[in-house]
């Protein structure tokens, strides 16, 4: 019994990890979240989403 709800601790405990984890990189932005932002030198991580998002905007 304290088996089973130590898994299910740990389960929803690594769900909460996920998932604050991914809130927190998609408040920073595609760039500032990319795995290649320190070895990066140019911002070719933004530039596909760019035209797309104004686009979006203007609608």
């Amino acid at each position: 019994m304290l088996f089973s709800i130590l898994i299910g601790v740990v389960i929803f405990a690594y769900a909460a990890f996920t998932l604050i984890r991914f809130v927190k990189k998609s408040r920073e932005g595609q760039c500032a979240s990319c795995a290649l932002k320190d070895h990066c030198n140019t911002a070719s991580c933004c530039a596909p989403d760019a035209p797309s998002r104004v686009k979006a905007a203007k609608s």
